[in-house]
Formats: C-alpha cells, structure tokens, sequence
C-alpha cells in the first residue's frame, strides 16, 4: 500500500510517526504532573489539615483539663458562673474541633477513642461543676448556722459577765455589812445568817455564773475549731465536746434567780440548740460541716480521676498527632516518589522516542531511498569515469527504478562498484541480524525476570491468606474452648454441687458408694476441661506469675497427702524423702509448683501397677540467698523408651493408643508442666526404661523468704469465726445452679432469696433489700452486667457488692466483668468454699456496725497447747519485727499511688492476720485488698490506719493472755 505514496508520501508517513512519538512522549509527561499534583493535593487537603485539626484539639483537650482546679478552686456564686461560661465556650470549641478532626481523620480508630476520653472528661467537669455547687450551698449554711451559733455564746458569755458583777456587788455589800454585826454582841445571830447567804448564795452563784461565762467561751472556741476541722473524726470529737458543754450551760441557765435574766437566757440558748442541738444531724452544723469535707474529698477523688482521664487523653492525642505525621510524611514521600518515577519515565520515552524515531530515518529514509540514490550516484559518478563493471538493479516501483533502468545501459562500465556494493550490503545485513538475536536474547531474559517476580509477588499473597487462614483459625479455637467451657461447666455446677449436698444428707453405705463414684467421674470431667483451659492459656501465653512466700516442705507433703489415699487404693506404697537443709520458706508461684508435682504423682500412680513412688526433694546448692533445688517423682511403673521420651512433653501425647485406651487421660498434663517449669525458670526433664519404671526430674532455684504464708486451714477457721448473716439475692436462670448456690448459702446461715433472670430481680428488691447479690453474668433478656447496674441505681447503692458466676473463665473474660464493676467472680462448677469466702469478703461492706474481735483467744489458746508458748512468742516476734515496716510500706505505696504493690502487702498481711489469730486485722487487710484498686486514697489511708491499730489491739490482748495461759510444755 505505501507504494502507492511514492517518495514524497514515505517522508510525509515518517514525518507523521516522528511527530506522533514527540507527542506521546508529552502526553506520558503530562500523566506524571498529574500525578505529582494529585499527591500534592491529598498533603494539602488531609494531611496537613488533619495535622492541624489534631494539634487545635490537643490545645482545647489542656485548656479543657486546666479547667478542674479552677472549677474546685470557686469561692463564690459569680465565680462558678464564670467557670460555667468559660466551661460551655471551650466545650463547643472542642466539639467543632473533634468533627474536623474526625472528618479529617486518618486513624477513625484513635480519634473515636479520643473522643470517647473528651466525653468523660466533660461529664466529669459537669459532675464537678455540682459538687461545687452543693460545697458552695453547704458552705454557706453552715457559716451562716455557726455565725448565730457564735452570737449567741457570745450573747450568753456577756449576760454571765453581767450576773458575775451583780453577784460580785451583793457579796460586797454583804461583806460589809458582817462588820457592823460582828461587833454587836446581839446581833451576832444575824451576822450568822448574812454570812451563811454569803457563802451558800452569792458565792455559789458567782460559782456557778463563772462556769457559765467559762462554758460560753468555749462554745465559741468549738465552732471556730469547726470551722478548720478536716475529717469525721475530729468533727465527732467536737460535737461531743459541744454537746457537753450545751447540756451544763443548759442547767446554768436555768438556776438564774433573775426571771428576766433566765428567759433571756433561754433564748438565746435556743439559738444555739437551733444550730446544733434538737434539729436533725443533717442540718445541725456539725452535719453541714461534715458534709462540706465530704464534698472536698469528693472533688479530691474527681480531680485524681481527671488527672488519670488527661494522661489518657494526652496519648491519644500523641498517637493521632503520630499518625497524622506519617500519614503527610507518607504522602510527601509518595509524592517525591512520582516525581522520581515520573523524571526516569520520561528520560527513558524520550530516549525511546529517539531511538524510534532514528529507526524510523534509517528504514524508511536511509534504506529504501538515500542507500538507493547513494547507489545511482555511485553508479553515474562510475559510469561517467568509464567504469563498466557497475551493476544497478530496476528493483522497485518509484521513480528511483525509472532512473535505474536509464542507467542500466551502463551497466558493464559499474559492474565492478556494483558487486562491492553488494558485498557490502551483504555486510550489513549480518550485523542487523546479529543485533536482532542480541535484542531477542535480552528480551527473553527479560521476560524470564519478569515471570519470576511475578511468581515471588503471588508466593508472597499466598503467605498472607495462609497467614490470615492460621489466625482465623486461633480465634475459631478459641472461641470453640469458651464455647465448651460455658456449655460444660454450667451443667456440671448443678452436677457436683448437687452431688455434694447429697453427700452431706444420711445415705446407705450402696448409695454412698455410688455416690463416691459418680462424684469422682465428675471431678476427672472437670480436671481434663481444666487441663484442657490450661494448655490453652499456656498457648496462648496468658499465663501469670504470682509470687508468694510458702512453705515447700508442707506444699510438697501436703500433695503427697492428698494422693496418698489413690496409691493405697491401688496398692502403692508412695514415700516421701525431704532433705534436712531445706529453707523453712521460699518465694516463688506456689500454685505452679503444686500443679507440676500433681500432674507428675498422679502420672506415676497412674502408670504404676506395683512397687512404689517416691518423691524426693534435694538442696544441690545452699547460698545465703536461694537454694538449688532437684525435686524427683520416680515410680516402679511401665517406663518410656528413650526415643519417645521427649514425645511424651507434646501436647495430646502419650506413648501410643493402647496407652490411653489403658490408663486413660488427655496427655496434656505434662505439656503443662513443662511449660510451668520454663514460667518459673525451672527445668523438666526425665530419664526412664522400658519396665524399668521412669524418673522425673524438676531442677530450680528459688529465693529464700523470711517466712511462709497463712495455712488454708487456718484461714478458714478465722473466715468462718468472722462471717456474719447477710440477705442475699441470687439470680441464676439454671434450676440446678440457682438451687445448689441458693442451698449452700442458706446452710451457711444467711438469708437467701432466689431468681431467675434480671426483670424478676428488679422486682424483687421492691420487698427483699439485699446486702449482697450474687449473680449469674449470661442471663435471658438483661445480661447480669446490665441487672448490676439498674439495681445499684433502683436502690441508689453504687457500692452493693456484687459477685459475678460464670463457666467463661478465661483471663480476659475475667477482668471484663471487674472492670464492668462487679467486686468478686466464682467460676463454675461452683466450689462451695469458694462461693462462701467471695461472700464472706464482701459481707464486710454490708454489715456496718458489727464489731470483730483484735483476737481470737480460742485459736491461740489452741496454737500454744500445740507448739508450745516459745514457738509462738518467736513467731509473734517475729511478726512484731516485720508489721512495722509492713505498715510502713503500705504508706509509702499511698503515696506513690502504687495500687498493685499496695495490694500486695495487703494479700501478705492477710496472711500473717491469719497465722497470728487476729480476725480484725484480717477483716481489715481483706478490706484493703478489695479496695485497693479502685477506692480513693483517703479511704485507703483510713483502712491502712485501722490496720495498724487492728494489730497493736490484737497485740496487747495476745500479751495479756499469755501471761495469763499455762504452757502445756513447762507444766509438764
């Protein structure tokens, strides 16, 4: 078809392709400055406003914190009306500034959080805002009831000056008198008389009007003590002080001989009685007064949790202002970016527009019309010297061929230049055709590069489906683990509670057995549900440490003990060997430790037909501060082989299907055990033979501690002398759980009522007040976190301790409900013990008024029969060496504001309360530790304090019955 153009119409066309490159070259520029500015708008129109819009609202969020201490600092009226104005124009400032932030918002994760903080610091400074109003209304009528107070001793203090003078005068004037009469024998009679009224009348009076203007005087002192009173204490100090001294000016008043002078008196006695004495507590001054220190802690606790709110608010804002940060830098980034791709794209289509565009001048141009003309000229320059040998081919269609075929006719002269011509094309022709197998072979590789990072690109979204597919699968896991201890647990609670309360009524010896059965299949349900929930949080790395100071020779034996009845049952003779040079106590996780050495006796008894098992605890390595330890399990059981030894720690392991199908069990347990020992920092191991029986082997090293904790038993025996009748509500929708709770706490002694669901229990407290509820979490209709709160607001009680039932037991189902508010958890099946002591703990803040005993005389009665009056005198000296700086430390913690070492120190003095037989010690340290978390630090110093005093009581009534007690060691 391009024939048909001649030469003229070749150039046009290649012309055109030239052009059209240029402008592609142009169009792909174009693209690229777009870009640029795409990227360029997005930094000015997000990124830096948003940057902006998070700084604007962190200023208004500080601005909004300054706010509080102003709020609390008000004196009057007009000032609180000016925080309230100030309040109200930066609360819309900060709410317009919040909408930019979140229409602008790079991260609608942080800014919601953000949000949710700016809310709760605005409802805070609005509760603030009506506790100053109250503390300003308070304030003012109690000056105004302590002002006429005041006026009127002040009153009564000058009309006792004014009777004192009277009285004063009359003495004198009787005094005078006596002189005439003394003198006169006749009179003497009357002198008698005038002196006898002078003794038993005017001086009594003056008496008696002094002590009145002395009482007055010190009414007036008391309400200006009042006035700077702080605390509860001091202010019922006063009062009693006051009423005292209103009663004799009372009966002063009232001997006046002066009709006139008594009325006056009265009334303005009753002034007094007005502002302190017959009106209510609440509105006497002394109520008012109480109520304005009690609205400053208030204001104290609100400022705290405001401080706390800030540090929040302050972090989120930092990682919005992070965010936003990199968001722009991201952008800029991106941006710079484009314009780097943007320069190497456009250098390369420029360079390939050339080298296009010289393609285009050497095939179209060069080869079919300058190589033609060059020839033909070659050939006329040749033949016009004469040299035939020249050869011009007629190839073609244009007007090169016409002027070939003209030149033809000297074809013999150019034949010779001809054929090196054609020599040379062939030349050139090898060399195009090497460069096209070069061009073809780089093209090839290229593709070769291009398949394989396209291959690395899908192995890379097929690692993140897989990897999405794993986590999808842990979260299904775990979510199946909750599912199946709800769903197991809640029946089993009716279950095993129904089956104990069975076993405490009178039943046959067949029964009992059955019973006894029944009972202990329910137990191996729950132990492998356990070890199952267990293995899960060891997984998933949910497992805590929780250090305490214990014994573990009586950990040790106490375990052995307790499996000693199952290895008689099956013929075993299970031993204990303890080394001598063993620490009396050590700090360590004592539960962890106990659960590996319950999971390795019970798989030696297990494993074990006939022989022995003996546990054996050695010191390898005694320092002045830790000891070494080698804690042994060994049995004369069926053994492991050495290559499945290390099998048997993996878990659902065991050696091989006739094993289980044998013996039984999930083959967790010692998967857990070794996981324990690594928490701990200790190491599991074994060494065993087929038939040969197995060894395992626990290697640790723990810190020695000063002294071990409270004895279980001893615990429950000052639990159980401590804990009062409480009325109970208790909302379960399971029959068999609501009649095993409802059953156990009546047999406890307290006054149960029982529901079903949350409507019917906020019916019922219309006719049945509860001092605590005890409380199912997942009920029909209102869930039990829902119920908690409407009966707390129905009966205007936000501290009704409540505790929370549940078969979701996982950590942080667990913390969720505290942190819902509920005060205590049980986790089903319920345990008995545990259900009364979470009870017990409470019951404390129900029963206001009873009063506990510093000591109980019986326990320690009881300790001294058993070790002897010098064993205990060592152990109370040595809790009279620690409590001190115990108590100490507990102050130190307050005012640090370190609520968890507080909580510590308490869980430790619960202990040592229990040991030394000081049931108000331990009700105390119970108190401290429960409202450790969350209470203000006022009422955590207060209970600090009565701990202490709970001790020096209980103390001083030890020492008094010692010395009163016969030691059972010396009279013998």
């Amino acid at each position: 078809m391009l024939h048909r153009f001649g030469i003229g119409g070749r150039l046009f066309l290649a012309f055109l392709c030239i052009t059209a490159l240029s402008l592609t070259s142009g169009i792909v520029s174009w693209l690229i400055l777009r870009n640029i500015a795409d990227a360029q708008a997005v930094v000015n129109a997000q990124a830096l406003p948003a940057v902006a819009a998070t700084q604007r609202t962190a200023e208004l969020s500080a601005k909004l914190i300054a706010t509080a201490p102003a709020l609390a600092a008000v004196r009057s009226r007009d000032e609180l009306q000016a925080e309230q104005t100030k309040l109200a124009a930066l609360s819309q400032e900060i709410v317009k500034s919040l909408a930019e932030v979140q229409r602008l918002s790079i991260d609608p994760e942080l800014v919601r959080a953000f949000a949710g903080s700016v809310e709760k610091m605005l409802a805070n400074l609005k509760q603030n805002n009506e506790l100053v109003r109250q503390r300003l209304d308070e304030d003012k009528a109690y000056r105004d009831g302590a002002e006429a107070a005041a006026a009127a001793a002040q009153s009564i203090l000058l009309l006792s000056e004014t009777l004192i003078s009277n009285a004063s005068a009359g003495a004198s004037a009787v005094t005078a008198s006596l002189y005439g009469l003394i003198g006169d024998p006749g009179s003497r009679e009357d002198a008698y008389v005038a002196l006898d009224r002078l003794v038993e009348h005017d001086i009594y009076l003056m008496e008696r009007m002094y002590e009145l203007r002395h009482r007055s005087a010190q009414i007036s002192l008391l309400i200006n003590r009042l006035s700077r009173a702080e605390s509860k204490a001091e202010i019922n100090e006063i009062s009693g002080i006051f009423q005292d001294h209103v009663k004799v000016i009372r009966r002063r008043i009232l001997s006046i001989d002066d009709p006139v002078r008594r009325k006056q008196g009265m009334e303005f006695f009753g002034a007094i009685e007005a502002a302190a004495g017959d009106a209510p507590v609440a509105g006497t001054i002394f109520g008012r007064r109480q109520h304005v220190v009690d609205l400053a802690g208030s204001l104290d606790a609100m400022a705290q949790a405001n401080r706390d709110l800030a540090v929040t608010q302050n972090q989120v804002a930092r990682n919005i202002l992070d965010r936003s940060d990199e968001f722009a830098r991201t952008t800029a980034e991106r941006a710079d970016n484009a314009v780097r791709i943007g320069v190497i794209v456009l250098v390369v289509t420029l360079l390939g527009a050339i080298l296009a565009s010289g393609a285009i001048v050497w095939f179209y141009v060069e080869r079919n019309l300058v190589r033609r003309l060059s020839g033909l000229s070659r050939a006329m320059q040749r033949l016009t010297t004469g040299d035939l040998d020249v050869t011009v081919t007629d190839t073609g269609d244009d007007e090169l061929r016409t002027m070939a075929v003209a030149v033809n006719q000297f074809r013999d002269e150019s034949r010779r230049r001809l054929e090196l011509e054609q020599e040379r094309e062939r030349i050139t022709d090898e060399l195009r055709r090497h460069r096209e197998e070069l061009q073809q072979l780089v093209e090839e590789q290229t593709e070769q590069i291009r398949l394989v990072n396209t291959r690395l690109r899908q192995e890379a979204v097929e690692h993140d489906e897989a990897r999405a597919r794993a986590e999808q699968a842990n979260s299904a896991k775990s979510a199946f683990l909750a599912t199946m201890s709800h769903e197991i647990r809640t029946p089993m609670t009716g279950m095993l509670g129904m089956m104990r309360l069975l076993s405490e009524t009178r039943l046959g010896p067949k029964q009992r057995e059955h019973l006894s059965v029944a009972a202990s299949s329910g137990e191996a349900l729950l132990g492998i549900l356990n070890a199952i929930l267990d293995y899960s949080k060891v997984e998933s790395g949910n497992v805590a440490i929780d250090k305490v100071d214990f014994d573990l020779g009586k950990l040790v034996g106490g375990v052995v003990a307790f499996m000693r009845p199952m290895a008689t049952e099956k013929g075993l003779d299970l031993r204990l060997d303890l080394d001598r040079k063993l620490a009396p106590a050590f700090s360590a996780d004592a539960g962890k430790i106990r659960q590996i050495l319950f999971n390795l006796v019970s798989n030696a008894i297990k494993f074990t037909e006939r022989g022995h098992v003996l546990v054996d605890v050695k010191v390898t390595a005694n320092r002045k501060y830790l000891q070494a330890l080698r804690l042994t399990v060994s049995d004369t059981g069926i053994g492991i082989s050495p290559e499945r030894q290390q099998d048997v720690f993996q878990p659902f392991t065991q050696m091989d299907a006739s094993i289980t199908r044998r013996f039984g069990g999930t083959g967790l347990g010692l998967a857990i055990s070794r996981e324990f020992a690594r928490l701990i920092g200790a190491e599991l191991g074994v060494a065993s033979q087929p038939g040969s029986g197995s060894m395992f082997t626990l290697e640790m090293t723990l810190p020695k501690a000063k002294a071990a904790g409270l004895s279980a038993d001893k615990h429950h025996r000052v639990r159980a002398t401590t804990l009062a009748p409480c009325r109970i509500l208790v909302v379960e929708d399971d029959d068999a759980t609501r009649l095993v709770s409802t059953t156990v706490l009546s047999n406890a002694g307290h006054d149960v009522k029982a529901v079903s669901s949350g409507y019917l229990a906020l019916e019922a407290i219309g006719t049945f007040r509860p001092d605590v509820v005890v409380m199912d979490v997942s009920l029909p209709g209102i869930d039990g976190i829902e119920t908690m709160n409407r009966i707390r607001k129905q009966l205007s009680a936000p501290d009704l301790p409540v505790v929370a039932m549940s078969a979701h037991v996982f950590k942080t189902d667990v913390e969720r409900y505290l942190d819902a508010g509920v005060d205590a958890f049980v986790a089903k099946p319920i345990v008995h013990e545990q259900l009364l002591d979470a009870v017990a703990a409470l019951s404390g803040r129900a029963t206001h008024g009873q009063t506990v005993a510093a000591l109980d005389v019986s326990a320690c009665r009881d300790d001294v029969e058993a070790l002897g009056s010098d064993t205990v005198r060592r152990l109370h000296r040595i809790a009279h060496d620690s409590m001190p700086r115990r108590f100490q430390s507990m102050h130190d913690a307050l005012k640090a504001d370190a609520r968890e070492a507080l909580r510590d120190l308490a869980h430790a003095t619960r202990s040592t309360a229990g040991s030394l037989g000081f049931p108000r010690l331990l009700k105390a340290a119970e108190a401290l530790e429960v409202a450790a978390a969350q209470a203000p630090a006022s009422e955590l110093q207060k209970i600090v304090n009565a701990c202490e005093a709970a001790f020096a009581e209980g103390s001083r009534q030890w020492e008094e019955m010692l010395e009163k007690a016969v030691d059972p060691a010396h009279s013998a």
